[in-house]
């Protein structure tokens, strides 16, 4: 079982009247990719700016690595916040080596670290160039080194592919899966659903401040799933299959035939799943058997329109 690294206890925050936190407890677990989700206002940004040691809590308590998180914890962080800043008069390397010593890196060891991922990215004879001459797709390329050049513990993202086109984005993708198997443990903002459900382990809904949703993907999922099944079969029985269509404890509501095989999505009202696989075995073959679950984006509206 992976450790916790990151445990944020009945954290609030208000601005004047204005409630943005209202109690958040999340434990995220070392080499994860944690999704914090929600809509503007939700709360996301005073997050993450309070584990950045950028604003500070009115009340509750973060841990990280067991300690109690204080100023001297951001060295140990890396951050990509979604309004992108560079200096534009400062070229890729100075801009690059200037953050990680302020990270506490050596200048040779920040010299190495940058000289892996331009690399990595394939635009090492990009150093010398000032970054006001970068379009801005490679503007984001060098914000995301510089939020990982130092090699941090947690790594905090919030809309990272923002500017991406599709190889870029799925470049990066790439790069932060591979943090997260060699042990960073990183928190990923998005209102992308789909970028959410394909990069993170875990997730939590903010809304008002709030958490109102968390778990796996997985979990959420199936938790959510309505009874929808989807099937294909073959050696289909004409009379089995006419049976199946009158008993009305199934709902079809489609059917696709091709190559002797017919697919179909049945609902099942009230005998369950195993006996809706056993019917379908009087009917023919079954070459696929499937719950059809619900994407991210129907369970983040849903939940939404119920609170």
């Amino acid at each position: 079982m992976s450790e916790t690294i990151l445990k944020i206890q009945e954290v609030s925050k208000s601005y004047g009247l204005k409630l943005a936190l209202k109690n958040v407890s999340i434990n995220i677990k070392k080499g994860s990719i944690y999704g914090l989700i929600g809509q503007n206002g939700a709360g996301k940004t005073s997050l993450l700016r309070i584990l950045n040691q950028i604003i500070e809590a009115d009340q509750g308590k973060i841990l990280f690595k067991g300690l109690n998180m204080t100023s001297k914890s951001v060295k140990e962080i890396g951050y990509l916040p979604e309004e992108r800043g560079l200096y534009k008069n400062m070229t890729i390397e100075e801009q690059a080596l200037y953050f990680a010593q302020l990270k506490g890196m050596t200048k040779s060891k920040a010299l190495k670290q940058l000289n892996y991922w331009l690399d990595r990215f394939e635009i090492l004879e990009w150093k010398k160039k000032k970054t006001q001459s970068l379009s801005k797709g490679m503007a984001q390329k060098v914000q995301f080194m510089i939020a990982v050049i130092h090699q941090p513990d947690l790594l905090i993202l919030d809309e990272p592919f923002s500017g991406f086109d599709p190889i870029n984005a799925n470049l990066i993708a790439k790069e932060i899966k591979n943090l997260a198997q060699e042990g960073t443990t990183i928190i990923f903002s998005s209102h992308r659903m789909e970028s959410v459900a394909e990069m993170c382990n875990d997730i939590c809904l903010l809304h008002h401040g709030k958490i109102i949703l968390e778990g796996s993907v997985e979990a959420l999922q199936k938790q959510h799933a309505k009874k929808n099944y989807e099937a294909t079969l073959s050696n289909i029985s004409e009379v089995e299959w006419e049976s199946f269509l009158s008993n009305p404890s199934y709902k079809t509501q489609w059917i696709q035939t091709k190559n002797k095989e017919m697919s179909l999505t049945t609902e099942e009202t009230s005998n369950g799943a195993d006996k809706l696989l056993e019917d379908l075995l009087k009917v023919g073959q079954v070459v696929s058997f499937t719950q059809h679950l619900p994407s991210l984006q129907d369970i983040f509206i849903k939940t939404i329109e119920n609170e």
